[in-house]
């Protein structure tokens, strides 16, 4: 079953209606690593995709509103933004005896992606998890869920598994904006800005590459380092 626009709604809402309340309430789950973020030992491998710079644009323009309502959390700057296809190892410190298969890890992806189709993707509104404010992404067609379980499959078959899924498994096509870096100053209004963004039409990506990182837990730029750029085939007509 493919995650198609119609059978992700549920899931965004379902983690809108659990965590919308909360926010109203003012118990949000700060991250308490924030704060010493350029000390943060933490680094995974990646695959991502990135948002059509006109998204990333609009996107930033609400991060700019709610930024002003409340300053102290942690918004994600354009140039990190990110939709995660699979997180080959999650970001650990104990990093070392995974990059010791980089080059398996990057065969592994390169073979894979490379009888992968482009794919589209659209960003349409939020929603949001426990310590965080998700953009909600649906992509067309199969080729999303078809890539990832290509490449957990790819992994499994070189001994390369046994970093995949380590916190849940992914079938969703999010973008984290913004992470909870201390209690919120006025959490009313900060709960009405993001309702009312909550269906913004944010635009579309024709996702035509992808990149295998080296990235710290929240994609920072300044620590990030692109192994390789793949590029898919040309979208199935």
């Amino acid at each position: 079953m493919h995650h198609s626009q119609h059978s992700l709604r549920p899931h965004y809402n379902a983690l809108w209606e659990e965590h919308w309340p909360n926010i109203r309430r003012g118990t949000v789950a700060t991250d308490p690593l924030l704060a010493r973020k350029a000390s943060d030992g933490r680094r995974g491998l990646t695959v991502i995709a990135r948002p059509d710079p006109a998204v990333a644009a609009k996107i930033g323009e609400m991060l700019h509103t709610l930024a002003a309502l409340e300053p102290q959390q942690y918004y994600y700057p354009q140039s990190d933004f990110h939709l995660t296809v699979l997180s080959l190892f999650t970001a650990t410190e104990d990093f070392a005896p995974h990059l010791a298969h980089m080059g398996e890890y990057r065969d592994a992806a390169a073979t894979v992606i490379a009888a992968t189709p482009a794919f589209t993707l659209d960003t349409v509104g939020i929603t949001l998890a426990a310590g965080a404010v998700l953009a909600q992404g649906f992509p067309h067609g199969p080729a999303l869920d078809t890539l990832r379980e290509g490449l957990r499959a790819e992994l499994r078959s070189r001994g390369l598994g046994h970093g995949l899924d380590q916190r849940y498994r992914l079938v969703a096509a999010h973008s984290t904006l913004v992470r909870f870096a201390a209690p919120l100053n006025a959490p009313e209004r900060f709960a009405q800005a993001l309702a009312e963004f909550r269906n913004a039409p944010f635009g579309r990506t024709e996702v035509s590459a992808l990149e295998l990182v080296f990235n710290d837990w929240y994609m920072s730029r300044d620590t990030l380092r692109t192994i390789e750029t793949f590029q898919l085939l040309p979208m199935a007509k």
